[in-house]
Protein backbone atom coordinates (compact mmCIF):
# COMPACT_ATOMS: atom_id res chain seq x y z
CA UNK A 1 0.00 0.00 0.00
CA UNK A 2 2.00 3.13 -1.02
CA UNK A 3 1.15 6.88 0.59
CA UNK A 4 -1.78 8.00 -1.54
CA UNK A 5 -3.63 5.05 -0.15
CA UNK A 6 -2.94 5.96 3.76
CA UNK A 7 -4.15 9.70 2.45
CA UNK A 8 -7.35 8.62 1.03
CA UNK A 9 -7.65 6.43 3.95
CA UNK A 10 -7.37 9.07 5.86
CA UNK A 11 -9.22 11.74 4.07
CA UNK A 12 -12.24 9.06 4.30
CA UNK A 13 -12.12 8.57 7.92
CA UNK A 14 -11.65 12.06 8.65
CA UNK A 15 -15.15 12.55 6.10
CA UNK A 16 -17.35 9.57 8.39
CA UNK A 17 -15.91 10.94 11.57
CA UNK A 18 -17.29 14.35 10.08
CA UNK A 19 -20.57 12.98 9.23
CA UNK A 20 -20.98 11.14 13.00
CA UNK A 21 -20.89 14.33 14.84
CA UNK A 22 -23.44 15.65 12.42
CA UNK A 23 -25.59 13.45 12.13
CA UNK A 24 -25.65 13.04 15.99
CA UNK A 25 -26.12 16.92 16.25
CA UNK A 26 -28.69 16.51 14.18
CA UNK A 27 -30.67 13.42 16.04
CA UNK A 28 -30.09 15.64 19.14
CA UNK A 29 -31.72 18.70 17.99
CA UNK A 30 -34.44 16.50 16.48
CA UNK A 31 -34.83 14.31 19.75
CA UNK A 32 -35.12 17.74 22.33
CA UNK A 33 -37.09 19.94 20.36
CA UNK A 34 -39.82 16.66 20.15
CA UNK A 35 -38.94 15.98 23.69
CA UNK A 36 -39.98 19.36 24.93
CA UNK A 37 -43.21 19.91 22.66
CA UNK A 38 -44.35 16.33 24.31
CA UNK A 39 -43.57 17.94 28.14
CA UNK A 40 -45.38 20.55 27.49
CA UNK A 41 -48.24 19.20 26.78
CA UNK A 42 -48.11 17.15 29.98
CA UNK A 43 -47.27 19.98 31.89
CA UNK A 44 -50.55 21.82 30.87
CA UNK A 45 -52.49 19.03 31.71
CA UNK A 46 -53.54 18.36 27.80
CA UNK A 47 -52.86 14.59 28.20
CA UNK A 48 -51.77 11.95 30.61
CA UNK A 49 -50.18 8.66 31.00
CA UNK A 50 -51.69 6.55 28.02
CA UNK A 51 -51.02 4.83 24.59
CA UNK A 52 -50.48 7.76 22.95
CA UNK A 53 -47.88 8.40 26.15
CA UNK A 54 -46.34 5.59 25.92
CA UNK A 55 -45.55 5.78 21.98
CA UNK A 56 -44.30 9.19 22.44
CA UNK A 57 -41.72 7.39 25.18
CA UNK A 58 -40.96 4.43 22.88
CA UNK A 59 -40.00 7.19 20.08
CA UNK A 60 -37.68 9.11 22.04
CA UNK A 61 -35.94 6.09 23.33
CA UNK A 62 -36.00 3.22 20.60
CA UNK A 63 -36.44 5.25 17.24
CA UNK A 64 -33.03 7.33 17.59
CA UNK A 65 -30.67 4.33 18.07
CA UNK A 66 -33.06 2.24 15.23
CA UNK A 67 -32.80 5.22 12.54
CA UNK A 68 -29.12 5.32 13.50
CA UNK A 69 -28.40 1.92 12.45
CA UNK A 70 -30.76 0.33 9.83
CA UNK A 71 -31.23 3.67 8.24
CA UNK A 72 -27.49 5.60 8.00
CA UNK A 73 -27.10 9.08 6.56
CA UNK A 74 -29.81 12.01 5.59
CA UNK A 75 -32.10 9.07 5.30
CA UNK A 76 -32.02 7.95 8.98
CA UNK A 77 -32.56 11.68 10.12
CA UNK A 78 -35.22 12.10 8.26
CA UNK A 79 -37.03 9.35 9.05
CA UNK A 80 -36.86 10.22 12.84
CA UNK A 81 -38.01 13.45 12.07
CA UNK A 82 -40.94 12.09 10.05
CA UNK A 83 -41.76 9.44 12.95
CA UNK A 84 -41.50 12.05 15.40
CA UNK A 85 -43.46 14.51 13.78
CA UNK A 86 -46.20 11.82 13.11
CA UNK A 87 -46.66 10.96 17.02
CA UNK A 88 -46.89 14.68 17.93
CA UNK A 89 -49.47 14.86 15.18
CA UNK A 90 -52.10 12.28 17.33
CA UNK A 91 -51.00 13.88 20.56
CA UNK A 92 -53.76 16.03 21.94
CA UNK A 93 -53.69 19.60 20.71
CA UNK A 94 -53.53 22.68 22.33
CA UNK A 95 -56.97 24.64 23.55
CA UNK A 96 -58.47 27.63 21.89
CA UNK A 97 -58.64 30.37 24.63
CA UNK A 98 -62.01 30.27 26.87
CA UNK A 99 -62.79 33.89 25.89
CA UNK A 100 -66.80 34.69 26.52
CA UNK A 101 -68.01 30.90 25.62
CA UNK A 102 -70.96 29.68 26.61
CA UNK A 103 -71.95 25.94 27.12
CA UNK A 104 -75.11 23.80 27.53
CA UNK A 105 -74.60 20.85 29.80
CA UNK A 106 -77.56 18.25 30.35
CA UNK A 107 -77.94 15.70 33.27
CA UNK A 108 -76.07 18.20 35.39
CA UNK A 109 -78.12 16.42 38.46
CA UNK A 110 -75.33 14.15 39.21
CA UNK A 111 -72.29 12.22 37.63
CA UNK A 112 -70.53 13.31 34.30
CA UNK A 113 -72.65 16.70 34.26
CA UNK A 114 -72.79 17.74 37.47
CA UNK A 115 -68.40 16.80 37.69
CA UNK A 116 -68.13 18.81 34.09
CA UNK A 117 -69.88 21.71 35.00
CA UNK A 118 -67.66 22.66 38.01
CA UNK A 119 -64.61 21.76 35.66
CA UNK A 120 -65.75 24.40 33.07
CA UNK A 121 -66.67 27.08 35.42
CA UNK A 122 -63.22 26.43 36.76
CA UNK A 123 -61.70 27.42 33.56
CA UNK A 124 -63.91 30.50 33.20
CA UNK A 125 -66.70 28.95 31.02
CA UNK A 126 -69.94 30.34 31.19
CA UNK A 127 -72.37 26.86 31.73
CA UNK A 128 -76.10 26.46 31.22
CA UNK A 129 -76.63 23.18 33.73
CA UNK A 130 -79.76 21.57 33.00
CA UNK A 131 -80.80 19.13 35.54
CA UNK A 132 -83.97 16.91 35.65
CA UNK A 133 -84.81 18.75 38.58
CA UNK A 134 -83.00 22.22 39.35
CA UNK A 135 -83.89 21.60 43.21
CA UNK A 136 -81.66 18.23 43.63
CA UNK A 137 -79.51 17.83 45.96
CA UNK A 138 -76.94 18.00 43.05
CA UNK A 139 -78.39 21.41 41.42
CA UNK A 140 -78.31 22.96 44.67
CA UNK A 141 -74.00 21.71 45.62
CA UNK A 142 -73.71 23.37 42.16
CA UNK A 143 -75.07 26.86 43.15
CA UNK A 144 -73.43 27.17 45.69
CA UNK A 145 -70.39 25.78 44.84
CA UNK A 146 -70.26 27.32 41.25
CA UNK A 147 -69.69 31.22 40.03
CA UNK A 148 -72.25 33.45 38.46
CA UNK A 149 -71.07 31.90 35.51
CA UNK A 150 -73.32 28.56 35.98
CA UNK A 151 -76.95 28.82 35.15
CA UNK A 152 -78.97 26.12 36.73
CA UNK A 153 -81.91 25.51 34.15
CA UNK A 154 -84.78 23.19 34.59
CA UNK A 155 -84.69 20.63 31.90
CA UNK A 156 -85.94 17.00 31.37
CA UNK A 157 -84.88 16.26 28.13
CA UNK A 158 -88.70 14.05 27.41
CA UNK A 159 -90.57 17.42 27.85
CA UNK A 160 -90.52 19.60 24.71
CA UNK A 161 -91.75 22.46 26.83
CA UNK A 162 -88.32 22.75 29.28
CA UNK A 163 -86.33 22.17 26.57
CA UNK A 164 -88.31 25.46 24.55
CA UNK A 165 -87.65 27.59 27.69
CA UNK A 166 -84.56 26.53 28.05
CA UNK A 167 -82.96 27.43 24.59
CA UNK A 168 -85.22 30.81 24.63
CA UNK A 169 -83.04 31.97 27.87
CA UNK A 170 -80.02 30.77 26.84
CA UNK A 171 -80.64 32.87 23.31
CA UNK A 172 -81.33 36.02 25.44
CA UNK A 173 -78.19 35.57 27.14
CA UNK A 174 -75.72 34.65 24.50
CA UNK A 175 -76.85 37.19 22.05
CA UNK A 176 -75.05 36.90 18.81
CA UNK A 177 -72.14 35.71 19.52
CA UNK A 178 -74.32 32.26 19.72
CA UNK A 179 -74.11 29.05 21.96
CA UNK A 180 -70.50 27.49 21.42
CA UNK A 181 -71.17 23.88 22.40
CA UNK A 182 -73.63 21.51 24.23
CA UNK A 183 -72.84 18.51 25.92
CA UNK A 184 -75.80 16.09 25.67
CA UNK A 185 -74.82 14.08 28.86
CA UNK A 186 -78.59 12.76 29.99
CA UNK A 187 -79.00 9.32 30.36
CA UNK A 188 -80.89 6.34 32.29
CA UNK A 189 -79.87 2.68 32.38
CA UNK A 190 -81.83 -0.22 33.23
CA UNK A 191 -80.08 -3.75 33.68
CA UNK A 192 -82.53 -6.54 32.33
CA UNK A 193 -82.55 -8.81 29.50
CA UNK A 194 -84.68 -8.32 26.42
CA UNK A 195 -87.29 -10.85 27.14
CA UNK A 196 -87.49 -9.23 30.61
CA UNK A 197 -87.76 -5.44 29.24
CA UNK A 198 -91.02 -4.05 28.91
CA UNK A 199 -91.85 -2.02 25.92
CA UNK A 200 -92.57 0.90 28.25
CA UNK A 201 -89.02 0.72 29.50
CA UNK A 202 -87.91 0.11 25.98
CA UNK A 203 -89.06 3.50 24.95
CA UNK A 204 -88.41 5.05 28.26
CA UNK A 205 -84.41 4.52 27.66
CA UNK A 206 -84.80 5.32 24.09
CA UNK A 207 -86.64 8.93 24.88
CA UNK A 208 -83.80 9.56 27.25
CA UNK A 209 -80.55 8.66 25.76
CA UNK A 210 -81.43 9.01 21.98
CA UNK A 211 -84.68 11.32 21.09
CA UNK A 212 -83.17 13.60 23.96
CA UNK A 213 -80.06 14.50 22.78
CA UNK A 214 -82.27 14.90 19.38
CA UNK A 215 -84.42 17.13 20.92
CA UNK A 216 -81.61 19.26 22.62
CA UNK A 217 -79.61 19.63 20.12
CA UNK A 218 -82.16 20.68 17.61
CA UNK A 219 -83.51 23.28 19.66
CA UNK A 220 -79.98 24.70 19.74
CA UNK A 221 -78.51 24.14 16.51
CA UNK A 222 -79.06 27.98 15.24
CA UNK A 223 -76.99 29.18 17.76
CA UNK A 224 -74.19 26.33 17.69
CA UNK A 225 -73.90 27.10 13.86
CA UNK A 226 -73.92 30.70 14.89
CA UNK A 227 -70.68 30.55 16.76
CA UNK A 228 -69.27 27.18 14.68
CA UNK A 229 -68.94 25.76 17.86
CA UNK A 230 -69.13 21.90 19.24
CA UNK A 231 -71.61 18.94 19.67
CA UNK A 232 -70.73 16.56 22.22
CA UNK A 233 -73.01 13.47 22.58
CA UNK A 234 -71.73 11.09 25.56
CA UNK A 235 -72.38 7.44 24.12
CA UNK A 236 -70.67 4.44 26.09
CA UNK A 237 -68.42 1.30 25.39
CA UNK A 238 -72.06 -0.08 24.80
CA UNK A 239 -72.97 1.96 22.26
CA UNK A 240 -70.49 -0.15 20.01
CA UNK A 241 -70.33 -3.58 22.13
CA UNK A 242 -73.55 -5.16 23.04
CA UNK A 243 -73.95 -7.36 25.95
CA UNK A 244 -76.30 -9.14 27.81
CA UNK A 245 -78.42 -7.36 30.26
CA UNK A 246 -78.12 -3.99 28.79
CA UNK A 247 -79.85 -4.36 25.45
CA UNK A 248 -81.96 -1.36 26.18
CA UNK A 249 -79.45 1.05 27.02
CA UNK A 250 -76.84 -0.73 24.09
CA UNK A 251 -80.04 0.03 21.76
CA UNK A 252 -80.35 3.61 22.66
CA UNK A 253 -76.12 3.97 22.30
CA UNK A 254 -75.85 2.21 19.37
CA UNK A 255 -79.02 4.67 17.57
CA UNK A 256 -76.79 7.71 19.29
CA UNK A 257 -73.57 6.92 17.64
CA UNK A 258 -75.13 6.75 14.14
CA UNK A 259 -76.92 10.07 15.18
CA UNK A 260 -73.61 11.73 15.91
CA UNK A 261 -71.76 9.96 12.87
CA UNK A 262 -74.54 11.44 10.78
CA UNK A 263 -74.93 14.56 11.82
CA UNK A 264 -70.59 15.41 12.05
CA UNK A 265 -70.82 14.90 8.19
CA UNK A 266 -73.61 17.52 7.42
CA UNK A 267 -72.83 19.89 10.04
CA UNK A 268 -68.80 19.99 8.43
CA UNK A 269 -70.15 22.59 5.80
CA UNK A 270 -70.87 24.64 8.61
CA UNK A 271 -67.88 24.64 10.73
CA UNK A 272 -69.76 23.24 13.34
CA UNK A 273 -67.14 19.46 14.76
CA UNK A 274 -69.46 16.82 16.42
CA UNK A 275 -67.90 14.63 19.03
CA UNK A 276 -69.07 10.94 20.64
CA UNK A 277 -67.58 10.54 24.49
CA UNK A 278 -67.70 7.03 24.83
CA UNK A 279 -66.50 5.77 28.67
CA UNK A 280 -66.38 2.37 30.17
CA UNK A 281 -67.65 1.99 33.72
CA UNK A 282 -67.45 4.87 36.19
CA UNK A 283 -68.98 5.34 39.45
CA UNK A 284 -71.91 7.81 38.81
CA UNK A 285 -75.43 8.46 40.01
CA UNK A 286 -76.86 5.37 37.96
CA UNK A 287 -74.70 3.23 40.32
CA UNK A 288 -76.12 4.26 43.86
CA UNK A 289 -77.95 2.03 45.84
CA UNK A 290 -81.12 3.80 46.16
CA UNK A 291 -80.97 3.80 42.69
CA UNK A 292 -80.64 0.43 41.46
CA UNK A 293 -82.77 -0.79 43.70
CA UNK A 294 -85.64 1.33 42.55
CA UNK A 295 -85.03 0.56 38.75
CA UNK A 296 -84.65 -3.19 40.21
CA UNK A 297 -88.32 -2.47 41.42
CA UNK A 298 -89.00 -0.74 37.86
CA UNK A 299 -88.31 -3.84 35.91
CA UNK A 300 -89.61 -6.55 38.04
CA UNK A 301 -93.32 -4.59 38.28
CA UNK A 302 -93.52 -4.28 34.36
CA UNK A 303 -93.26 -7.90 33.69
CA UNK A 304 -96.67 -10.34 32.88
CA UNK A 305 -96.84 -13.01 34.40
CA UNK A 306 -95.66 -15.48 31.93
CA UNK A 307 -92.37 -13.62 31.74
CA UNK A 308 -91.81 -13.70 35.91
CA UNK A 309 -93.05 -17.17 35.38
CA UNK A 310 -89.86 -18.16 33.39
CA UNK A 311 -87.13 -16.19 34.88
CA UNK A 312 -88.26 -15.70 38.46
CA UNK A 313 -88.08 -12.96 41.16
CA UNK A 314 -85.00 -14.62 42.52
CA UNK A 315 -82.76 -14.63 39.27
CA UNK A 316 -83.42 -10.21 38.64
CA UNK A 317 -82.91 -9.97 41.81
CA UNK A 318 -79.68 -11.88 42.49
CA UNK A 319 -78.31 -10.07 39.31
CA UNK A 320 -79.10 -6.70 40.89
CA UNK A 321 -77.48 -7.68 43.96
CA UNK A 322 -74.38 -8.61 42.27
CA UNK A 323 -74.34 -5.48 40.26
CA UNK A 324 -74.36 -3.55 43.72
CA UNK A 325 -72.06 -5.77 45.32
CA UNK A 326 -69.76 -5.03 42.31
CA UNK A 327 -70.39 -1.72 42.08
CA UNK A 328 -67.35 -0.04 43.86
CA UNK A 329 -65.10 -1.52 41.62
CA UNK A 330 -65.86 0.98 39.58
CA UNK A 331 -63.45 4.34 39.79
CA UNK A 332 -65.53 7.41 41.12
CA UNK A 333 -62.79 9.40 39.78
CA UNK A 334 -64.44 11.22 36.70
CA UNK A 335 -61.91 12.86 35.14
CA UNK A 336 -60.67 10.90 32.57
CA UNK A 337 -64.37 11.36 31.46
CA UNK A 338 -64.42 15.28 31.96
CA UNK A 339 -61.28 15.82 30.44
CA UNK A 340 -62.12 14.42 27.08
CA UNK A 341 -65.19 16.62 26.92
CA UNK A 342 -63.52 19.72 28.09
CA UNK A 343 -60.88 18.76 24.99
CA UNK A 344 -64.35 17.73 22.52
CA UNK A 345 -64.92 21.55 23.72
CA UNK A 346 -61.90 23.40 23.62
CA UNK A 347 -59.36 21.43 21.55
CA UNK A 348 -57.95 23.49 18.27
CA UNK A 349 -57.82 19.82 16.54
CA UNK A 350 -60.89 17.92 18.41
CA UNK A 351 -61.31 14.12 17.91
CA UNK A 352 -64.43 12.47 16.56
CA UNK A 353 -64.61 9.73 18.86
CA UNK A 354 -62.92 10.01 22.70
CA UNK A 355 -63.11 6.63 24.48
CA UNK A 356 -62.06 6.97 27.96
CA UNK A 357 -61.56 4.62 31.41
CA UNK A 358 -59.24 1.35 31.95
CA UNK A 359 -59.01 -0.10 28.58
CA UNK A 360 -61.33 1.54 26.93
CA UNK A 361 -58.66 2.25 23.57
CA UNK A 362 -57.93 -1.08 23.34
CA UNK A 363 -61.04 -2.75 23.62
CA UNK A 364 -63.22 -0.64 20.68
CA UNK A 365 -60.00 -0.79 18.37
CA UNK A 366 -59.67 -4.62 19.01
CA UNK A 367 -63.11 -5.97 19.21
CA UNK A 368 -65.09 -5.55 16.27
CA UNK A 369 -61.84 -7.71 14.73
CA UNK A 370 -62.71 -10.71 17.01
CA UNK A 371 -64.76 -13.26 14.99
CA UNK A 372 -68.49 -13.20 16.29
CA UNK A 373 -68.16 -16.24 18.84
CA UNK A 374 -65.24 -15.07 20.34
CA UNK A 375 -66.32 -11.13 20.50
CA UNK A 376 -69.32 -12.50 22.28
CA UNK A 377 -67.28 -14.54 24.50
CA UNK A 378 -65.51 -11.71 25.73
CA UNK A 379 -68.82 -9.80 25.76
CA UNK A 380 -69.81 -12.75 28.48
CA UNK A 381 -66.57 -12.50 30.01
CA UNK A 382 -66.71 -8.71 31.03
CA UNK A 383 -70.30 -8.41 31.50
CA UNK A 384 -72.05 -8.06 34.94
CA UNK A 385 -74.38 -11.45 34.90
CA UNK A 386 -72.80 -14.29 37.31
CA UNK A 387 -72.44 -17.46 35.70
CA UNK A 388 -74.07 -18.93 38.23
CA UNK A 389 -77.47 -17.71 37.79
CA UNK A 390 -80.35 -19.24 35.91
CA UNK A 391 -83.61 -18.16 35.17
CA UNK A 392 -86.24 -20.40 36.87
CA UNK A 393 -86.95 -22.09 33.43
CA UNK A 394 -83.90 -23.47 33.48
CA UNK A 395 -83.87 -24.79 36.28
CA UNK A 396 -86.43 -27.56 35.32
Amino acid sequence: MDLDDYVTMDVTSEFTHDDIVVYSVLYSSVTVVFAMAVLSKFLTNEFRFGFRSFLSLVVLFLGEPLCQFLVKGPGGVVTFAVGCLFVYSILPASHLPVGNKAVLVTGCDSGFGNALVKKLDSIGMRVFAGCLDCYSPGSIELRNKCSQRVHILQLDVTKEKDIEVAADYIQTQVGEEGLWGVVNNAGVWYFSELEMTSEKLIRRVMDVNLFGAVRVTKSVLPMIRQAKGRIINVSSLLGRISMEGNGAYSMSKHALVAYSDTLRQEMRKWGVHVAIIEPTGFFTGNMQEHVIKSRRDEVWNSLDEKTRATYGQDYLYSTYSHILASAQRYPADLTPVTRCMRSGLLSKRPRERYPCGTGADIMLNIYPLLPVWLADKVSRAIGIIPWTIQPVGLQE
